[in-house]
């Protein structure tokens, strides 16, 4: 059969199958960054997060373990929530795919101060996830390298 009726269905089978591919590269860079990160030290708190996909499609992250398992959340502005430990707490939100193993249009939460940053994120070459959080322009913030938590405890020995 190689009719023009055939050579289509069989064209448009083709396209759907295939899918478009910013979908594949966004799924692709998704599972290079889906899973558990170690952060940096920051005011001797060492942090295991969760990087994940929120149900508005975009990278979000939760703290699930650190040096520092009771923690509570003391810097935060709103008094109420500085009682709250903050295992479990999102702290990166609504990371939208740029492409080419980066993220950004979200926000970070930092602990130690209690600010809230505008964030990039990058998967790098190395396999370290960068994170940078900033005010106003990218070029005014600070980069924190994550590396991948391959653990199975979620406390870590405190940080010397």
């Amino acid at each position: 059969m190689n009719t023009p009726i055939s050579k289509l269905a069989v064209a448009i089978m083709l396209a759907a199958l295939a899918g478009p591919p910013a979908v594949h590269a966004a799924d692709a860079a998704l599972a290079g960054v889906a899973g558990n990160w170690q952060t940096e030290p920051d005011g001797g708190a060492v942090g295991i997060v969760q990087v994940s996909v929120d149900a508005s499609g975009n990278l979000q992250g939760r703290i699930v373990g650190g040096n520092h398992p009771g923690l509570k959340d003391v810097m935060n502005p709103d008094p109420a929530a500085r009682n709250l430990a903050l295992r479990g707490q999102v702290i990166l939100r609504d990371m939208k795919y740029d492409g080419g193993g980066r993220w950004s249009g979200g926000t970070i939460y930092r602990a130690s101060n209690g600010k809230t940053y505008k964030c990039n994120v990058t998967l790098g070459a190395d396999g370290r996830l960068n994170v940078r959080g900033y005010i106003g322009f990218a070029l005014l913030g600070s980069t924190q390298q994550w590396v991948r938590y391959t653990g199975t405890s979620m406390d870590l020995p405190p940080a010397h």
